[in-house]
């Protein structure tokens, strides 16, 4: 940053983003927030890849490819929260120091969201499930049941639909 005494007024959970069912970020935004030019995040990720087990950067620092302004494939990491914690350690300052703290609040903010969608989720599959073996149930009984049954089929597929975009959501945050 080009003023340490200054903390910069972020939404750190635009910062990060979900990716199947992880929480991550990218070294393009790493280097945005943290006011450092993107070649030297990616010497730094170069050299924790150089120090760390090769299982630790498998899992955690994902190369792969964006679009610059310039129209040009550019490379960049995907970073998990783990990941992320072993490159900005190394980070100094009051400013560093203030956004390592927020980042962590919005990795532990989007992780909740999991964790509340799922309970959710959870509790929604659990009444769709009395229902759909109720209106099974009257489909075996007789045929005033069984068209009764008949609609409420539609229903319960589109309730089931719902649930599905519950527990399985696309939170694209940017």
């Amino acid at each position: 940053m080009n003023n340490p005494s200054v903390i910069p007024a972020f939404d750190f959970r635009e910062m990060v983003l979900p990716s199947n069912g992880k929480v991550i970020t990218t070294s393009v935004k790493i280097s945005r927030y943290f006011g450092k030019a993107h070649k030297n995040v990616l010497r730094t990720i170069k050299r924790l890849e150089s120090d760390c087990s090769p299982d630790f950067n498998r899992l955690n620092f994902e190369p792969v490819e964006y679009l610059d302004k310039k129209g040009e494939m550019r490379l960049m990491y995907n970073i998990t929260k783990d990941g992320w914690m072993m490159l900005v350690m190394g980070f100094t300052g009051k400013t560093a120091t203030a956004i390592k703290e927020q980042y962590i609040a919005a990795f532990n903010w989007m992780a909740e969201q999991f964790s509340r969608r799922m309970a959710m989720g959870e509790e929604m599959q659990h009444r769709y499930a009395i229902k759909e073996t109720r209106s099974k149930l009257k489909g075996t009984i007789g045929s005033r049941l069984m068209n009764e049954r008949k609609k409420e089929k539609h229903v319960l597929q589109i309730e089931h639909e719902h649930i599905m975009q519950v527990t399985q959501p696309c939170l694209l945050l940017s």
